[in-house]
């Protein structure tokens, strides 16, 4: 295909006819620097036409404008191209990647979705596996088009996706962080992937197969903690490896799979270097509840009851007596029990009548999980 940087501002119609090769097809090949990012995200179909239309309108009106030239961008964006790129018996294309995608005219205000009401409405369409498929390009694509996303939104993303059993998207987010921006530099957010492993354990009734996947899932989120792409400066006390609501869970899972999967029989010295992690950084834990915050109360649930669970697990398979058992023993006394035991309360009374809260869910499923 013959490469031409024509901006048809300058010409008139004759002249471009004149200027482009012999085929009905005036082409536009993108610069190198533009073709570094390779080809355009491909969705495939989905479960719902809704989301397959939003899908192709983000590829279609964000991620290709994302990629062309200036020239190129004039040429949709202008008005009075409009009609020439209309004419179907003339297009206008580009080369992306190894892609020949045809122009068309754009109004910015009119087609092109708002990044934060559009994201949250695919997130909410994605429901089965083959939806949830399309997630790790279509992050690529906001990256690439700069659309920045917030961490209070990579936070929801993840627990939706974990909500929906769709973990190893998840993960596989987070291995191709250069391209998606779903990094673990946010404790928020890491709180979120570890509550992952505890609903996979869940939603199996804690059975062997759930806890060893949702054992292994926590624990390749905690590698890639130690993972360069995903590591940045921080205070010790917002480092998520040193938060001891997140090694908790890690805690929580490998004590579950001695329990469940190897019937307290399987080598505890990984699971004894977690605990004496957890005793080391315990002095970052935030133990306050708000007396009149439902929305602190119910996070506290949520972020305590699994390192409770997990403590008293680790407790049996290290032993009540044993000095790391000792410990654990303290902590749980000391702290969580009456932390869990207020912030249950706080909750509880603040739920209106047929609603649920999360972390009081979380709490009372952990409490009837029957391991310790």
């Amino acid at each position: 295909m013959a490469a031409f940087a024509l901006n048809p501002a300058h010409y008139c119609r004759s002249c471009l006819l004149r200027l482009s090769p012999p085929l009905q097809r005036r082409s536009f090949t993108n610069t190198p620097s533009r073709r570094k990012h390779g080809n355009l995200p491909k969705f495939t179909p989905t479960s719902s036409p809704d989301l397959d239309s939003l899908l192709s309108t983000f590829r279609n009106n964000i991620f290709l404008p994302s990629r062309l030239v200036k020239e190129q961008k004039k040429l949709i964006y202008s008005p009075k191209n409009r009609r020439m790129l209309l004419k179907s018996d003339e297009p206008v294309s580009v080369l992306i990647g190894d892609e020949v995608l045809d122009l068309q005219p754009l109004n910015r205000l009119r087609d092109e979705p708002k990044t934060r009401a559009s994201v949250a409405k695919v997130l909410a369409l994605m429901k089965e596996g083959r939806d949830w498929v399309n997630l790790p390009g279509f992050l690529e694509g906001l990256k690439t088009a700069r659309r920045k996303l917030r961490g209070w939104q990579v936070e929801k993303m993840v627990r939706r996706a974990n909500e929906c059993g769709r973990q190893g998207v998840v993960l596989e987010c987070l291995r191709r962080v250069e391209g998606t921006a779903v990094g673990l530099w946010e404790v928020a957010v890491v709180r979120e992937c570890m509550i992952g492993a505890v609903l996979k354990a869940q939603m199996d009734g804690w059975g062997s197969k759930g806890v060893e996947e949702g054992a292994n899932f926590a624990m390749q989120v905690w590698d890639m903690l130690w993972d360069e792409r995903h590591r940045v400066a921080r205070p010790p006390e917002k480092d998520p490896k040193l938060r001891p609501e997140i090694v908790g869970v890690v805690v929580e899972m490998l004590a579950a799979k001695a329990v469940k999967v190897e019937d307290g029989k399987g080598d505890s010295k990984e699971l004894k270097k977690h605990v004496e992690r957890l005793v080391g950084v315990w002095k970052y834990a935030d133990l306050e509840v708000d007396e009149g915050g439902l929305y602190d109360a119910n996070a506290k649930l949520m972020m305590w009851a699994p390192v409770w669970h997990g403590m008293k697990l680790a407790r049996t398979v290290l032993g009540h007596d044993s000095q790391l058992g000792g410990e654990l023993g303290k902590r749980i006394q000391k702290d969580l029990d009456p932390l869990l035991k207020k912030a249950k309360e706080v909750v509880a009374a603040n739920v209106p009548e047929g609603g649920e809260r999360r972390g009081l869910k979380m709490y009372e499923q952990l409490l009837s999980a029957g391991l310790s």
